[in-house]
């Protein structure tokens, strides 16, 4: 059988800045003798919404293991034929990266309204979109690429069901194929935790401030766990529902099966989370991945 990791080049890698796709990354290195080969980009596509954990686990993994991360951010550009202002994007650094939601917000302008869960505008602009805007500045990658998505064993239907969002790429789950699953990450990050002293140091449990920290995908229980625990983190969430809402014609909340940021924040301030510990109620899977 051949090497799932051995990709394609040219290739990307999808870099989400969790475990999973630390894991798959390392696991690509290794089929490439330890070192990232030229036609391999590695993309990270932020949000300004992560919890400054992830930003600094990316730039650790690029230190430890001598790879070259590139950190991209939407933003919009004016278009001089047309004279109004399109989809771009813009690199950035660790350093320089937005930490308040900046390119979320600029999205929200851009479409005048929120996305939901059948309307995933965030994950496809500010993410799938994002990147491939930049490998279409490579000339290597001009007449296609393979992209790789940390989608495990244990995740069977969201990785039989992913497809390509252009007919330039072709989207391919490497630790899906291999039979790689949540087990096998969490043992990787333990070892290199014991031996090395390194890991992904997202505060309470798991993944669950994982992406972006306030995801409208994560279920209550986890939202909030989170509002109680960093509340700072659900203020741009709270205030992007208030700057749409009351505009006509425009999707105000970003879901409307549960009461508004707004509400549950103040709910949570006043009387603590009342779900009952260990419920992991997720209604729908963040495509971003882990």
């Amino acid at each position: 059988m051949t090497n799932p990791f051995l990709l394609e080049l040219p290739a990307v890698v999808s870099f989400s800045g969790g475990r999973t796709s630390g894991f798959m990354l390392h696991k690509i290195l290794e089929a490439f003798g330890g070192e990232q080969p030229e036609g391999l980009e590695i993309c990270f596509q932020n949000t300004g919404l992560e919890h400054p954990a992830t930003y600094d686990f990316i730039e650790e993994i690029a230190r430890r293991w001598g790879l070259r991360v590139t950190w991209l951010e939407y933003c919009l550009r004016l278009d001089e034929k047309k004279q109004t202002l399109a989809h771009h994007h813009r690199v950035v650094t660790h350093d320089t990266a937005s930490r308040d939601g900046e390119p979320f917000t600029t999205l929200i302008w851009k479409k005048k309204y929120l996305p939901n869960p059948v309307a995933r505008i965030c994950t496809t602009n500010l993410k799938m979109r994002t990147m491939d805007r930049h490998l279409k500045t490579l000339p290597e990658f001009a007449n296609g690429y393979t992209n790789a998505v940390g989608l495990r064993a244990d995740e069977p239907r969201r990785a039989q069901r992913i497809k390509n969002d252009n007919s330039r790429e072709d989207v391919v789950c490497p630790l899906y194929l291999a039979g790689y699953t949540e087990e096998d990450v969490l043992a990787f990050w333990r070892q290199q935790r014991e031996d090395h002293g390194f890991d992904l140091m997202l505060p309470l449990t798991g993944n669950m401030a994982g992406n972006c920290v306030g995801c409208y995908l994560k279920g209550p229980y986890k939202l909030e766990l989170l509002m109680e625990e960093m509340p700072e983190h659900f203020e741009w969430w709270v205030r992007a529902e208030q700057i749409v809402r009351g505009k006509a014609g425009t999707g105000a909340r970003f879901r409307n099966d549960r009461p508004s940021y707004e509400q549950m924040t103040a709910k949570v301030k006043s009387q603590g989370s009342l779900f009952p510990p260990g419920l992991d109620n997720d209604t729908i899977p963040c495509m971003c991945t882990d």
